[in-house]
């Protein structure tokens, strides 16, 4: 089962670069084994396995999409370290140290999710134990360093301390011996020899301090002699030193045998950390790349890959395409020239399924597929050299097996079937085995250059024939996908920009018209056709596109212009603002003054009022009326642009009746007017208004980006007239991307008051709140 699986895996590797995908997924991840586990990754054996893995993966996208970051730093393999624990081999500090790192990882871990917003990783990641008491003892004991702290035990501590002490009243004892006996020495410095004090004494002397010699200079001149002072100070010393090693040694196998103890939950929480991290790196990897979660579906043989992208071809020179079939095509048949992009086709589908089926996210906007029980590869030179197979023996030799055990549930891609022998054989032995295979109700992706396999797949139901673009004036593909178009190979336009003799490519189409059968003429005139209409249609669809990015355009510069106002506005209101309080400030400063002098005299006090009043702005000089107005005249009002009778006039104010409502307004805004001719008209019987009730919600989920724009912009419009106070927009979680482009809309709206996302029992993130002005 193992060299079946490890088979299987090399196929998928060589067929449709899953190696090299896999590997650009594990970048993303955090330490050795999580990289092991996506480097293995295999398709799972269910839909509810593969369904439950993308779950978790879609917690992760979102986690990452609002700006957050699982943090596993210190993470490392501990395994080693835990069986060693558990064989009683004691660990050294510094593996003591990796495992306290990798359980403050896992206390993080634990604490990261929240259950509301990511309940499944939440849920698996509150499982784990922490093992707050071995990783409290471990970092009580051992640095970040990986180095026995010096106050781990307090017999530890006093060791060390006599050390230093030793060591300190040596030094001061060597400098006075040195001192004393400097006639003696070659130098008054002491010198280490293998770890024991000593002093560099003349070679003639050196039997004259007693002691222990240990080794002479490269000239002889001089001789590393211990004296018989030192000795007793050095065998302390080295005494000490080994009583620390000791102590050091005996705390390290009390934390191991506590390792041991705790291994189970040790060896739990490693595999739960790799699993997260697996799940994390997906997550990452799509959301970088503008990926998706793939969704399955049982009813039938309908797969959609929108704004599909390969992962290994560069970002800014990939050419995103949509690829689909409808329930009743079983077969997807993609022709064209050579190096013109079918096998990016078929490796880029071929890719996604299998990504799918192992649970990991795909790289386009919307991705749904059937769940394939089995899959089947024959794509690239398989030739065997052992098995004296030829290229085309060894792929019909996989084919043979393929159409033994394909069936309902079965993915198959083919490319170039039928190639590699004489072309009209292996058109009919292609179209056979496509026609045995869709018998079989399998899914199959094939390419083929054979004109009568196009006629087959053009004439078949369950097949859709399509091409990817090639440019006649570059000579060079465009990777376009188009479905429903077939094209030919393009050997005679190659032909004549490699120069060959026109002469001879002429000849060759007359051959070639000459051997054509009618009904392969009316098709390439049809695919003709075909194509011209959809150019057609890619241009329609710009010219909408470009109007759309005027509109826009215009609505942005409305509302730079709309902000310019109303900070003009608020300057000047700032700035009245602080006009005013300096004026106000001015009279409070003159009542002060005329209460500070109650026995001002009158005449002062008034034109101290006079001096108040003087601080208001200015009045404009009131106009005169221009006519002598009498009650019963017609007017117009010139401030409020209506007109009416006056009813009464006092002084310069006259009360107008105006629109059967009385207005009081001073004479110089009147003009008499010709009094209008009113027909009356008898009175209309009223219609009662049966209007529909207006929905407070708009559901845009499953829509592209563009198409739930343009619903919602209807839907809010329709709000705006119904006179909503709110209303609920869902548009799902998915990737982020329509729930973004959403709220760029709203914010763009002079309309909207405010928006948020919904609450958790409303559709949480999942939905978004509108309020209106």
């Amino acid at each position: 089962m193992f060299d079946k699986q490890q088979a299987f895996k090399r196929q998928l590797d060589r067929s449709v670069d899953y190696a090299a995908v896999l590997d650009q997924i594990a970048d993303h991840c955090s330490f050795s084994l999580s990289v092991e586990a996506i480097r293995h990754a295999m398709p799972l054996e269910s839909v509810q396995a593969a369904a439950q893995e993308l779950a978790f993966v879609q917690e992760g996208m979102e986690y990452v999409r609002i700006g957050k970051d699982l943090s596993m730093g210190g993470v490392s393999d501990i395994m080693p370290y835990v069986q060693s624990a558990q064989k009683n081999i004691a660990l050294l500090s510094a593996e003591l140290n990796s495992i306290a790192l990798f359980l403050s990882a896992v206390n993080n871990v634990c604490h990261a999710f929240e259950e509301e917003r990511e309940p499944r990783l939440f849920e698996y990641a509150s499982v784990m134990d922490p093992c707050e008491k071995l990783r409290r003892q471990i970092e009580a004991m051992i640095d970040l360093s990986g180095n026995i702290k010096e106050n781990a035990t307090p017999a530890l501590y006093g060791k060390i301390q006599g050390l230093r002490n030793a060591k300190a009243d040596l030094s001061v004892f060597a400098r006075n011996f040195t001192k004393k006996n400097s006639n003696r020495l070659m130098d008054t410095t002491t010198t280490s020899f293998q770890g024991r004090l000593c002093v560099l004494a003349r070679t003639q002397d050196r039997n004259s301090f007693g002691g222990m010699i240990h080794g002479t200079s490269q000239s002889g001149m001089a001789s590393y002699v211990e004296p018989r002072e030192f000795v007793t100070w050095n065998n302390r010393i080295q005494t000490l030193e080994m009583e620390i090693e000791e102590e050091k040694r005996r705390i390290c196998r009390e934390l191991t045998a506590l390792v041991s103890q705790h291994a189970l939950a040790l060896e739990s929480d490693m595999e739960t950390m790799t699993f997260l991290d697996t799940i994390m790196a997906r997550a990452k990897w799509a959301y970088r790349k503008d990926g998706c979660i793939p969704k399955f579906q049982t009813r039938n043989h309908a797969f959609r890959f929108e704004h599909a992208r390969h992962p290994l071809i560069d970002e800014q020179s990939v050419v995103p395409n949509d690829y689909a079939c409808t329930k009743d095509q079983y077969c997807l048949m993609v022709s064209g020239p050579n190096m013109g992009g079918k096998t990016v086709t078929l490796k880029t589908i071929g890719l996604f399924v299998v990504l799918a089926h192992a649970g990991f996210p795909v790289i386009a906007h919307d991705a749904i597929m059937p769940w394939y029980d089995s899959m089947w590869f024959d794509i690239g030179d398989d030739q065997s050299i052992q098995n004296n197979l030829s290229t085309f023996s060894s792929h019909m030799s996989k084919i043979a097996r393929i159409c033994q055990v394909s069936g309902e549930h079965t993915f198959v891609l083919l490319d170039e079937i039928g190639n590699g022998t004489d072309p009209l054989e292996g058109a009919s032995l292609a179209t056979a085995i496509l026609s045995h295979l869709i018998d079989r109700k399998s899914t199959i992706i094939t390419s083929t250059h054979y004109d009568q396999v196009k006629e087959f797949g053009k004439s078949d139901p369950h097949t859709l024939v399509s091409s990817v673009e090639f440019d006649l004036e570059t000579l060079k593909p465009t990777y376009k996908y188009l479905p429903g178009i077939s094209q030919g190979s393009y050997a005679f336009a190659i032909a004549a920009q490699l120069h060959l003799d026109p002469g001879i490519i002429d000849n060759a189409r007359t051959i070639k018209e000459e051997n054509m059968k009618e009904s392969q003429k009316a098709l390439e005139h049809l695919e003709l056709l075909q194509k011209q209409t959809l150019k057609k249609e890619e241009k329609f669809d710009a010219l909408i596109q470009h109007a759309h990015q005027i509109q826009k355009e215009a609505e942005a510069e409305k509302q730079k212009w709309q902000k310019k106002k109303e900070q003009l506005e608020a300057d000047y209101e700032q700035q009245l603002e602080a006009m005013l309080d300096e004026k106000r400030e001015e009279a409070r400063s003159i009542l002060a003054k005329m209460k500070e002098h109650p026995d001002v005299k009158v005449h002062e006090q008034i034109e101290s009022l006079h001096e108040i009043n003087a601080l208001g702005p200015e009045k404009k000089a009131e106009k005169e009326a221009k006519e002598t107005f009498r009650k019963g005249d017609y007017v117009h009002i010139d401030s409020l642009n209506s007109h009416g009778e006056i009813v009464e006039i006092r002084k310069k104010q006259a009360t107008v009746l105006t629109n059967g409502m009385k207005v009081n307004v001073k004479l110089n805004v009147l003009t008499k007017m010709k009094r209008p001719n009113v027909q009356k008209t008898a009175p209309k019987p009223t219609l009662e208004r049966v209007t529909k009730r207006f929905p407070l919600e708009l559901n845009i989920i499953g829509m592209r980006v563009e198409e739930g724009l343009n619903a919602l912009d209807r839907y809010l419009d329709q709000a705006i007239v119904h006179k909503a106070i709110s209303v609920r927009i869902i548009h799902g979680m998915g990737t982020g991307k329509l729930r973004k482009a959403v709220w760029d809309d709203l914010r763009k709206r002079n309309t909207v008051k405010s928006f948020e996302s919904a609450g958790p029992s409303d559709g949480g993130l999942g939905a978004t709140i509108v309020t209106f002005k």
